[in-house]
């Protein structure tokens, strides 16, 4: 039967984290952003599950799918996830506390200054948010990707609303193919960490009745 896209639930954050860190892999920059060490998590969760399903919880706009393979195993299906936010009211961004095992200076140059243009591009108004894709590298270029891009789009049309992402420099490709289109550029300098000095986000948006 192939590829399907379906919602996902609590019990798959472990599997999304899997496929999170398996395709972006230990980076210069993902080591200035998260140095660790981290503490154990009082539910006995790896701290990054956690904070997925604390993030699900706190915020019903909030949505997440993922590919599944019907011809894989029932627990082994999942090859891609999604986590899309439908703001069908204007929305802002409120800071957020970094937990131990981040850089929070880092942190907050990098992520919250994608908020920071977030916040100012979308002022008083609604907007969708695709804020993580992730697909494992065993199962990349068989569309997963953009069926979880493409699902979110649906929905935002229904809903009347303009979609946005940060996207990485390899990810810019898939997204234009989508109907994205560049409306800025974050640039951080995150070698007093250790990392790149030149960290480029290109800030991506899809008009609604594009």
């Amino acid at each position: 039967m192939g590829l399907k896209v379906v919602p996902a639930t609590e019990a798959d954050a472990k599997r999304a984290v899997e496929i999170e860190e398996v395709a972006y892999g230990t980076s210069s920059m993902s080591r200035a952003l998260f140095p660790g060490p981290f503490p154990p998590s009082t539910d006995g969760n790896n701290p990054r599950v956690s904070k997925l399903i604390d993030i699900l919880h706190a915020d019903p706009a909030n949505r997440w799918v993922k590919v599944i393979d019907t011809d894989l195993p029932e627990g082994q299906d999942m090859i891609a996830f999604a986590s899309w936010f439908f703001w069908t009211a204007p929305h802002i961004q409120e800071p957020e506390t970094w937990p131990p095992g981040t850089n929070p200076e880092a942190c907050e140059r990098f992520f919250g200054g994608m908020r920071t243009r977030r916040n100012e591009r979308f002022a008083g108004k609604p907007y969708s948010y695709l804020k993580l894709l992730h697909t494992d590298p065993n199962h990349q270029r068989r569309g997963a990707g953009s069926m979880l891009v493409n699902w979110g789009l649906e929905e935002s049309s229904r809903l009347g609303i303009d979609s946005y992402l940060e996207s990485s420099k390899a990810g810019q490709g898939l997204y234009a193919k989508c109907g994205f289109e560049v409306v800025g550029t974050l640039v951080v300098d995150l070698s007093p960490w250790g990392g790149p000095a030149d960290v480029t986000s290109p800030l991506m948006l899809r008009p609604i009745g594009k």
